[in-house]
């Protein structure tokens, strides 16, 4: 695979506290199984990079495979208490990835920093350079909570567990504590997918949430009246959605499982919600396609505006046939649909 084709799992946004800035993160988990916060040590490496937006793909795949367990993309991101407006995003991204201590080796380091540094003769934007800390796990389930408000994105409000939330008789309230997973609906690209499938959703239709995170668009479709299969390689992720999905009340229609796209081989779905990086799109076409009915949908995010043609590509090569294409800034939602 080249170093431009990142093999990520998508998570997509959370805020955080750094000194009173607000940021998003968006977790990116691995194929070859690998869970990032998985593993239980208390204590973890974190390397980071600040980088123009189209660099993001190059340096997620350097860290992966100088034995990362995958990313988690930040920026600032400026947040509306009331929930009416969406969050403005500023400045340019940083990308962090993380190593459990024991296996941060001073060596394993200098290989990231010296791949970094080769990523300057793709002509990218300029790339930073790599910073390091140790980091605390429970740090990371704390610290953002009092800048993380409710959102309304048009009749579905994202309401954290600690806030409080005065509901219209049409609104659908999603209650949500990403914990250590991630997906809050902060992200444009998250917030695009939130949108887009409230107007398809139909009592007893199946649903494929493929990397569910928090669950939140899972979640979403379930509160609607879907029969939901939620997917994720993070054994964390999978705890919390499944609690998520407890809390909302939801148990009855969603069912949370480790595991990929592979773990739904033989089925077939009415709706595939696929919030992922655009290489892991384009690599999933085929399978994504299996997994569609005839004539089903596939909402799919995550596409950064420099790797949408691949994507395009990709699915029309699969057999799929996009209806529609919506973006919010850099970041696009395809609308896709299975050719009978």
């Amino acid at each position: 695979m080249s170093i431009m084709n990142a093999l990520s799992r998508r998570r997509d946004g959370r805020v955080r506290d750094f000194r009173s800035l607000k940021a998003w993160q968006r977790a990116h988990h691995t194929a070859d199984g690998y869970r990032l916060m998985a593993n239980r040590s208390t204590k973890w490496i974190e390397l980071s990079v600040l980088a123009h937006p189209e660099a993001v793909d190059a340096i997620a795949e350097v860290f992966r495979e100088h034995g990362t367990g995958g990313v988690a993309i930040e920026q600032s991101v400026q947040s509306d208490p009331d929930g009416q407006e969406g969050p403005i995003f500023v400045g340019m991204p940083r990308i962090k990835a993380y190593l459990p201590l024991a296996a941060g080796t001073p060596e394993q380091e200098h290989q990231i920093e010296q791949a970094l540094w080769h990523l300057q003769a793709f002509d990218l934007s300029p790339v930073g350079p790599l910073e390091r800390r140790e980091v605390d796990q429970e740090d990371w389930a704390n610290a953002w909570k009092q800048h993380f408000y409710p959102l309304k994105i048009g009749r579905v409000v994202i309401k954290p567990s600690w806030r409080d939330w005065s509901a219209a008789a049409d609104e659908v309230v999603i209650w949500l504590d990403p914990g250590m997973a991630f997906g809050t609906g902060l992200h444009p690209t998250t917030r695009l997918m939130l949108a887009a499938l409230q107007s398809r959703i139909y009592p007893g239709m199946r649903v494929l949430d493929l990397g569910t995170g928090s669950g939140i668009l899972g979640i979403t479709a379930a509160a609607m009246g879907a029969e939901v299969t939620a997917l994720d390689i993070s054994e964390t992720a999978v705890e919390v959605a499944r609690r998520n999905v407890e809390e909302n009340g939801l148990s009855d229609r969603m069912r949370v499982a480790v595991g990929s796209i592979e773990a739904a081989a033989g089925q077939q779905f009415h709706l595939i919600l696929a919030n992922i990086i655009a290489g892991v799109l384009a690599d999933l076409a085929p399978a994504l396609a299996a997994a569609l009915q005839p004539e089903a949908e596939l909402l799919a995010s995550g596409i950064i505006e420099e790797r949408a043609d691949s994507v395009r590509q990709a699915f029309r090569q699969s057999g799929l046939a996009l209806d529609r294409q919506e973006q919010d800034g850099d970041w696009w939602l395809f609308m896709a649909r299975r050719v009978a």
